[in-house]
Order: structure tokens, then sequence, then C-alpha cells
């Protein structure tokens, strides 16, 4: 329905929302009848239909693959089934032949590219069993060697969709200027030098220079600077920031594709791809022991010239057991994490995770929270805080920002009241501040450019230095009366109330260097990073500073753990070893993230951590475990203690039941 509407030129945006079954539609002047008319033609049974957005693409994606999965598997042990159960032997025996060379073609190709792999060792074991005339063992190789694949093929799927979600979200329609006429327009559309329309509570679509009007921008996701900048004419303004309040026409400088987001995107990207090429842990520890198995199979049959005592090293080999038990281990982690509100896209995140020892974090909604609060209130000579909080609460609860929101709950938590009410009329000044009559006299609430500039206020001499002392690197807002300033409110995002716990308790489970680094200014840096007690901090850095300070340490031999939540912090998040995004973070840090948190709680960082060390642990001692077993049933076989069947068999059901053991929970 919102397509539909979209389609016709005086209709500015359309809301569909499933919740209530409502319909908003915004359009022109005197186009009332034909929305409704629009609306009205619309059949319930025969809606049109249109392209699903991109988090729709990206569910329907992931149920996709786990129906493809589930499908696989079944197909595997369904087809297993039936043919023991209807194909006469020879014709068995001619499947298995015939199956057989897919995995015998590989282990070649493996073995003249890469070497002595585990596909040579498993290409080897199946020709053996072949070659004795053992079927059922050769089908009992192939059957698990499928299952692995499959489970792997699963993991590296669901991992790379998570990460294919759009990286950059912009809205698909924009307001453009055309000969002094508002058109909704594709921002396809839109090139440079073109007019764009912003208004209030709109993302910037474009880079551009404002060509007139004003306004205050939040640009945290970008830079992770906290306050507000004002916009006037001349000044610029990026795609993907959001214009709090005001309203601009941009002269679009950058068209879609190649503005400042887009260029933090594709950094983004070659980083994603260069860090998703290393190879899983399973594989590692599997062609570890392949050397050794092929000496230890040429070692004792020069030693004893028995084939079949040289054939128990290939019957029971340790690959299949590890390559299979592993990947369990890592999804069956996956989805404990997940029961927990912990998104990890990939197995390989939580091995680098529990050896990770350092950790970056930003600082705006980070470590602090994304709420501002009033944190201290400065009075000039002759009045009181108290009078002067009153005041500003009263003017501001007129006016619904973040901002002012702060100012009337800090008058509330001092038990301030104003009422009745202290003035007689409130005039919102768009992108400036507040202006009212109080007791008959010009009073006055905003930024300094409004107070001081616009409004022509005097600063008193060595106010602004007080200002600082009492609040470095805060917000200030100004309030003024009668053309005397009275004072200043300073409002800042508090630190999280489990930041200096997490901190804490990342470093007792092993992380050595806790460090910050954010776009803020060097004070408000200063002030979060002594509150928390990290290591070290750096202040004013730009996107690809972060990303530049991340590889630095990764040149070292460090393993890095990124946490971030803006736009600003996407380069660093995706070159970083383990890429870590709250709930509140942007659209692009949640795409980029290699483990996302569903809910705004530091402590499930510590919780991630325990769970991947638990991992590790759980892998290497079934690694022991599955090297320790599979060596004493190749002893017993080759000293003729057992059959060779017997000791396949063993071999075969300690790998369920090692992978069986690798689903209990970790926590």
């Amino acid at each position: 329905m919102e397509a539909a509407l979209l389609e016709h030129d005086f209709v500015h945006r359309a809301e569909a929302h499933v919740a209530n079954g409502s319909l908003l539609a915004v359009f022109d002047p005197g186009c009332e009848e034909a929305v409704l008319a629009e609306v009205a033609a619309f059949d319930a049974l025969r809606l049109p239909r249109a392209h699903p957005n991109a988090a729709e693409l990206h569910e329907l994606s992931l149920v996709a693959e786990d129906n493809r999965f589930a499908l696989e598997i079944s197909t595997i042990m369904a087809w297993r089934v039936l043919r023991r159960l209807v194909l006469p032997l020879s014709l068995r025996t001619a499947w298995i032949i015939i199956n057989s060379f897919r995995f015998v073609v590989k282990g070649l190709r493996c073995l003249l590219l890469r070497g002595l792999t585990v596909e040579v060792l498993d290409a080897t074991a199946i020709v053996a069993s072949l070659l004795r005339g053992t079927y059922d063992e050769a089908d009992v190789i192939m059957l698990l060697l499928d299952l692995s694949e499959a489970m792997e093929q699963h993991v590296s799927s669901r991992a790379r969709l998570a990460l294919e979600q759009g990286l950059v979200a912009h809205d698909n329609q924009v307001i453009k200027l055309v000969d002094g006429q508002e058109r909704t327009v594709p921002l396809s559309d839109v090139v440079e030098g073109d007019l764009v329309c912003v208004r209030s509570g709109m993302v910037i679509p474009v880079d551009g220079v404002v060509e007139h009007g004003e306004g205050e921008a939040d640009e945290a996701t970008m830079t992770g600077e906290e306050r507000l900048v004002h916009k006037s004419p001349g000044a610029s303004a990026f795609a993907g920031t959001a214009l709090v309040d005001g309203d601009l026409a941009l002269r679009c400088t950058m068209p879609p594709g190649k503005a400042r987001i887009d260029a933090i995107a594709q950094m983004v990207e070659q980083a994603s791809q260069v860090k998703g090429v290393s190879e899983s842990r399973a594989e590692r520890l599997a062609d570890s022991l392949v050397p050794g198995a092929f000496i230890a199979f040429l070692g004792i049959l020069a030693f004893t010239r028995n084939i079949e005592k040289a054939l128990a090293v290939l019957m029971v080999d340790y690959s299949c057991a590890i390559k299979i038990s592993t990947p369990i281990a890592v999804m069956s982690a996956m989805r404990e994490a997940a029961s927990h509100g912990i998104i990890v896209k990939g197995g390989r995140y939580l091995e680098e995770l529990a050896a990770a020892e350092t950790v970056v974090f930003d600082k705006t909604g980070t470590l602090t929270e994304a709420n501002p609060r009033l944190v201290a209130v400065v009075a000039t000579d002759g009045e009181s805080q108290n009078d002067v909080l009153r005041l500003a609460a009263c003017i501001e609860e007129h006016y619904p920002h973040s901002v002012a929101r702060a100012i009337v709950e800090g008058a509330r938590d001092r038990g301030l009241s104003h009422e009745p009410e202290l003035h007689a009329e409130v005039r919102y000044v768009v992108a400036h501040g507040i202006a009212a009559e109080v007791d008959g006299m010009h009073s006055v609430i905003g930024s300094a450019h409004f107070v001081f500039e616009d409004e022509g206020v005097p600063m008193p001499e060595g106010f602004a230095d007080m200002v600082g002392e009492e609040a470095p690197g805060a917000g200030v807002v100004y309030l003024a009366r009668g053309g005397r300033l009275l004072g200043a409110l300073c409002v800042s995002d508090p630190v999280r109330t489990d930041a200096a716990n997490v901190v804490s308790q990342l470093r007792s489970r092993g992380v050595r260097e806790v460090v910050m680094l954010t776009g803020d200014g060097p004070a408000a840096a200063r002030r979060v990073a002594s509150e928390l007690g990290l290591t070290s901090f750096f202040a004013q850095v730009l996107p690809e500073d972060k990303a530049a300070y991340v590889e630095r340490i990764q040149a070292s031999g460090g393993t890095v753990v990124m946490v971030g939540d803006g736009i600003n912090d996407s380069p660093a998040l995706a070159v970083a070893d383990v890429s870590v995004a709250l709930a509140d973070a942007s659209d692009i840090a949640q795409a980029v993230a290699d483990v996302s948190v569903r809910d705004a709680d530091l402590q499930k960082l510590v919780l991630a951590r325990d769970l991947s060390e638990r991992l590790m642990r759980r892998i290497a001692q079934r690694y022991r475990l599955i090297v320790g077993f599979n060596t004493t049933l190749i002893a017993l076989g080759v000293a003729n203690l057992i059959p060779l069947t017997t000791a396949a068999t063993l071999h075969n059901l300690s790998t369920v039941a090692i992978a069986t053991s690798n689903t209990r929970p970790l926590l």
C-alpha cells in the first residue's frame, strides 16, 4: 500500500502500520479526496505487491537457509536408509563405488594444490576400504563426510547472510526542489548540484552544503560528537546523519554512492572480505594430524609387511571426529549465546573473542548512555542555581527535545516546582533555542550562538572557564533574562552504570588493555577514562584513524575486540578481529558487527567472553579425547587384539558420542 500511494506525485510520505492497522499519508493540499479514493480502491484480498525491504529479505534468507540445511540433512539420511532397504547388494555396491569418485577427485586436487590435507586422508581411507572389499566401511566414511560438509556450509552461509544485510540504509524517496516546486523523487535520481529539502526528524540523504535554512544535526553516529551541530547557510552536512530540528535546503555535493558514508561502507566491505578467509579451528586441528597418519601408515606397512595392520591408521582416522564434533560444538555455543541475546555471526569469532587481550570501546552510546542528563548548573553572581534551573525547566518543558527533557527531569529530581507558570508566552526559534516573556522581561534559553551572538547578551568575564571547570566536556545551554546572563545548564551523556564493573571483569579474564577511542573532545574523553579506570584513551579520532589504531595493534600480534555503535566506528569494527555492537547501535554498526547484542547490556560482553573461553576448553578437551581414544584403537588394531572392522565401528560410535556431548550447554 505504501508503494502504491507513493506512485502518485501528490503523496510525499506513506506508512502502513501492521500493529494497529493504520495508514498514514502526507500529501499536497487539496488532494485528500484523491488519496481517500486510492485507499478505498484497495482490495484486502488482492493488495498490490511491492518488493520486501532489506530486513524482510534478510529474514526470509535466513529461514530459507535453515530450511535448506534441514532438507539436505534429511535427504542424506533418508537416501542412506532407502538404498539399504530397497537396492540389492550389487546395485548398492555399484553406487558406493560411483559415489567415491567425487571424494577421490577432491583428494587428488588437494594433494596437488595444498599437499597433505584431511581431504587426501579421507580419499585414501575410502580407496583402501574399496580395495579391501569393505564397502559398508567406505559408505559410512562418505556419510560422515557429507554430514560434516553440510554442517560447515550451514554455519558459513548463516554468517554470510548475517553480514549481507545492507550496510547503509537510505530512504528510497527524497524531496527535491525543481523550478521552485517540491518533488518527491527516488534517491537514485539525485545528482550533484540538485537542491534537496530536509525537514526536522529526517535523515540527511546526501552529502551537501546548506543553501538556505537553519537546523541542529545529530552527527554522533558519524563523528562521535554527542552535542548537536548547528547548520546554517554554507555549512556542510553528511548523509546518514539526522536533522533533529529545523529545515534545510541542501545543495548536493556528493550524490548517492559517493558520499562519505558510502566511502566508509566500502572500507567496511573490503575489510570484511579480508577478515573472512581464515581457516576454521576444526580444519587446522584435523590437517595438523594428516602427515602423522600417513607416516604411521607407511611405517607400520614397512615394519610389519601387513596391509591390514597398516590400514588401521587410515580406517580409524582422527579427522572425521574432529571435523564433525567441532562444528557441532561451535553451533551449540552459538545457539546458547543466542538464548542469552548474543548473536554470533561465525564460529571463528568465538575463538578470537577467547584469545583477545585488547578491548577497544567507543565512548558515546557505548560506554555512556544515549540519554542526556543534567550534570551541573552554574549561576552568575547574584543568582541561585535553583532559580536558574526552575526558570529553565519552566521554559524548556514546552520543547520535546532530549536536552530539554534532561533539564526538566533535573529540576524534578531536585524537587523544584514551577507552578504556576513563570512566563506569559513561549516562542521556539528553530535551531537556536526558546524565547519567552518572564515578568515582562524578554528571556532566552539556548546555544551560545543564539544567546551571545543573535541576542547580544554579554558573557561575564571568567564565566566560560567556570563552566568548563564545573562540567568538562558537557554540552552547555545558556539562560538569559532582560539582556543579562543568569546561568548555564550543563548536560552530558552519563557513563553506563555497568561500565566500570564490565571493565574490571574483563581485566580479571585476561584482557590486558582496555582502550577508548572517541570523536568527542579531550575533556569529555578524559572524564570517562578516569571514571572507568581505562588503560588509555584517544580523543577527536576520525573513523579511518580508529581503523588504523586497531590495525597497529594487530600488526604487533595482538587480537582486538572492538565495541562500537556508530557509523564512525564501522571501519574499526570491520578490521577488528571481533566486532561487537549493542542493541542501540546504528544500522551500519549492527550490519558490520561479528557479535550483536539484542539489548544495551554491556555485561553481555563478559558473558560472551566466558562462553568463548569455555568453548575453546571444550574443543581442546575433545581434541585430546579423540586423539587418545583413536590412537588406542589403532594400537589395538595393529596388535591384532581387535578386528579392523570392530576398530572402525568403535571409531564411528565414539564420533557420534563426542559430537552429541558437544551439544550440552557451556554456561
